[in-house]
């Protein structure tokens, strides 16, 4: 109890010390530092701590917005700043801040907030008649406490608090007194700033005859600007032609590779068999040569026979001759007549056998002639056959150039449609990622983003298809987004899904029931809604949730089981409000992540791994996570083909 009087004069110390030269940024701290001395009977009740300012011009709202950015919690609570024009204004709020100075009734005051537990703090008022109520003198803050009004609206005090009010009327009109000596100053500095606002108000006159005629540049630039604006609607419906003659193109293109590839076929089939049968010819050659060269080792063989057979003759004359003169040797001369009786059929036999040989030998070269030139007139063809096949494929080759230069064209457009990347670093410095990874050059997932009233709206969607025709579906969802952005008049994220849902459906003639013929185009999105002033996020959904991760711990909020598009069970799209903390982290995507195949046995990555995967990288910055996830992915497919879209959309409060 010794130490009580002590820390009071240190109290009061420090507390007159901070106002000195006091302004609307020390009115804002001591609205503040007020509301933290008292404690609120329905304290429990109180989701979000309202403070509300009576005040017909906003320079004390700014200066309280702007320290709410550094102290956002007050008793525990989010802070919200409410400013009022007039009495009739005032609604539900916690504490209320009135100035005299504004000329504001203090009974009606009362009145409009009698039993509603408001904590009301004034400023130069008569003794007693607010709850809580200050008085600068000298640059110093005092203050006195109607302490049968705050206890009878159930409010306590700090002690210390009380103890630094000031406790009787005579006080409070001494201090009064002090004050005038310092209106009547202010007074004359306040008739010598009238003199400089009348000499400002002749400059500002000044200044409206320019703005008049700059006014009428402006016009004029309008006018240039819709000019170029119709220019461009022109130009993108030249984009839709020729987008719809790239799908035409690409048809015919598939279809000639088709054609191309079964000529190819049939060109290698036929290719092996001339191979096979040049094979067999250089076979046939081989023996036939073979052949040839038996026979002359036989013509050889013979003819050394009939040489020897000439000299048998000679021999066999010489013989007979012999014979006649000597009988004796007749029986020898009748053996050598029939050894050489047996040689002549021998030579007879063999003569016959190489006349055969020779026919069968000639047989076989006219028909090796026939093969050969059958050969060479397939060659020919195939010659033909390849060169016609090879100018098809340049002709095939042009075709895919142009089809690619003007895919490339369409995918410059559809990057030039989205919101740039210097324009989300605005909104969202060092705080997101975009992970987009099309399938195809051009994308049937896109992202969308824009402010309006404060607010911040974000969209991930996912259009039916993939390349063009996906592509396509984008163009027409970015257009209405804008369109329904620039006309709605509230913005919640369900009446945009719902808007944006009919204009879908008139742009695509989609009748809805079970009309043969009608198509069931559409796109999957994830929206949200941004007020960073309160730490409110909105959410709606067509078939796609989104993840919030606070404390490590994942929270799904689901969508609604229904496209953007034509279905049977049409309902309107439902709102989720969710109050942000500091450090949240929440995500928007595509059903292509979760989809894409791959691991050791080709299986879906699935959302439960993606849900496990981003409650990993919370401790790592967004453009880490990024790269995880790109990794991780890609890790996962390995050689495996990209079946769909990816599109991942990070934000970090």
């Amino acid at each position: 109890m010794k130490l009580l009087p002590i820390i009071f004069l240190l109290f009061v110390g420090l507390f007159a010390k901070s106002q000195q030269s006091f302004d609307d940024k020390k009115r804002a701290e001591a609205i503040f530092a007020i509301s933290k001395y008292v404690t609120w009977p329905n304290d429990k009740e109180i989701d979000t701590f309202k403070i509300a300012l009576i005040d017909p011009n906003n320079s004390l709202e700014n200066a309280l917005k702007t320290l709410v950015q550094t102290q956002t919690l007050l008793h525990n609570k989010p802070i919200q700043i409410i400013r009022f024009s007039s009495i009739e204004e005032i609604n539900n709020c916690v504490t209320i801040f009135a100035n005299n100075n504004n000329g504001f009734d203090i009974d009606k005051i009362l009145k409009k907030i009698s039993g509603k537990h408001t904590l009301l703090i004034t400023e130069n008022y008569p003794f007693h008649k607010s709850m809580i109520n200050y008085i600068i003198v000298k640059n110093i803050r005092r203050y006195e406490l109607n302490e049968p009004k705050l206890k009878e609206e159930g409010f306590i005090l700090n002690e210390l608090f009380v103890a630094g009010a000031v406790k009787t009327q005579a006080d409070w009109e001494l201090l009064y007194k002090q004050t005038d000596v310092q209106l009547q100053k202010e007074k004359e500095i306040v008739e010598a700033q009238n003199v400089e606002i009348e000499k400002q108000k002749k400059e500002i006159e000044n200044q409206k005859k320019e703005i008049a005629i700059q006014g009428e540049k402006i016009t004029k630039q309008r006018e240039e600007i819709a000019i170029q604006i119709k220019q461009i609607e022109k130009q993108k419906a030249e984009l839709y032609g020729l987008l719809k003659q790239i799908g035409v193109q690409q048809k015919l293109l598939k279809t000639k590779i088709e054609e191309l590839n079964i000529k190819e076929a049939e060109l290698l089939t036929k290719d092996k068999e001339i191979e096979a049968k040049s094979k067999i010819l250089e076979s046939q050659q081989s023996s036939i040569a073979e052949q040839e060269a038996k026979i002359d080792e036989q013509k050889k063989v013979l003819n050394e026979q009939l040489a020897k057979i000439e000299m048998q003759q000679l021999i066999l004359y010489l013989f007979i001759a012999i014979i006649l003169l000597i009988s004796v040797m007749g029986y020898f001369i009748y053996k050598a007549y029939k050894v050489k009786k047996e040689a002549n059929r021998v030579l007879k036999q063999k003569n016959i056998e190489i006349m055969e040989q020779n026919e069968e030998i000639r047989q076989q070269k006219e028909e090796i002639t026939a093969q050969r030139d059958e050969i060479e007139t397939q060659k020919d063809e195939i010659v033909i056959q390849r060169n016609t096949a090879i100018s098809q494929r340049d002709e095939i080759t042009l075709q895919k150039k142009e089809i690619m230069d003007s895919i490339l064209y369409a995918r410059r457009i559809q990057t030039a449609v989205l919101p740039p990347s210097k324009f989300i670093s605005q909104i969202l410095p060092d705080h997101f990622f975009i992970y987009n990874k099309p399938r195809d050059i051009v994308s049937g997932d896109y992202y969308w983003m824009a402010q309006k009233d404060n607010k911040t709206i974000i969209a991930a969607a996912d259009c039916t298809g993939h390349g063009v025709p996906g592509a396509f579906m984008s163009l027409l969802g970015v257009s209405f987004l804008k369109e329904i952005i620039n006309k709605i008049d509230e913005i919640k994220a369900n009446i945009i899904l719902d808007m944006l849902r009919e204009s879908v459906i008139n742009a695509l003639n989609q009748a809805g029931g079970e009309n043969e013929g009608q198509t069931k185009d559409g796109m999957d999105m994830a929206l949200c809604v941004l007020d960073f002033n309160i730490s409110e996020l909105q959410f709606a959904g067509a078939n796609n949730p989104l993840y919030l991760i606070r404390n490590g711990e994942l929270i799904e909020t689901k969508a609604d089981k229904m496209p953007i598009g034509v279905y049977d069970l049409k309902q309107p799209f439902s709102n989720n409000l969710i109050k942000l903390e500091k450090n949240d982290s929440f995500y928007l995507f595509s059903d292509g992540y979760a989809d894409q195949f791959g691991g050791p046995k080709g299986k879906k990555f699935m959302y439960k791994k993606l849900k496990e995967l981003l409650i990993s990288v919370q401790a790592n910055t967004m453009q880490e996570q990024m790269n995880i996830l790109d990794k991780t992915i890609e890790d996962w497919r390995g050689d495996l083909f990209q079946v769909d879209d990816q599109l991942v959309i990070g934000v970090k409060i």
